[in-house]
């Protein structure tokens, strides 16, 4: 079940996919959260995983991640997103991490992802 983004236009500039690992964790307390399964959306593009770490290869290129869950009468709960630009080979991680009252907004940040190239300085010319 692939159905994220669309591939990439002819010409463009191809690379190896992608790797994105998202950890689906709350805190402990909140342990009615055990009975509900959260779902994952990239490009808008849902499906329910269940709490704990996916990964999912991508090819390169710009994406919405958003994670919630469903409770009571709502059925996106304490949404969490982020933007995110991949590199061709990049290894990102994020986790989402419901807040602790429903009403708010979780948060889904990036922990790790592919160190960029060094910058090499020139002194310009005087």
């Amino acid at each position: 079940m692939q159905p994220y983004p669309p591939p990439p236009p002819p010409g463009a500039p191809a690379g190896p996919p992608a790797t994105v690992e998202i950890e689906l964790s709350f805190f402990f307390m909140m342990w009615i959260l055990f009975l509900v399964t959260p779902s994952i959306a990239i490009n808008g593009m849902a499906q329910q995983r269940k709490w704990g770490t996916h990964l999912f290869h991508l090819p390169p290129g710009r994406y919405m991640f958003e994670a919630w869950y469903p409770y009571l009468f709502t059925s996106r709960t304490s949404v969490g997103a982020l933007m995110l630009d991949l590199v061709p080979g990049g290894h990102y991680k994020l986790r989402y991490r419901p807040a602790w009252l429903v009403f708010l907004s979780g948060s889904m940040k990036l922990v790790a992802g592919p160190a960029l190239p060094p910058a090499s300085a020139h002194q310009l010319p005087r």
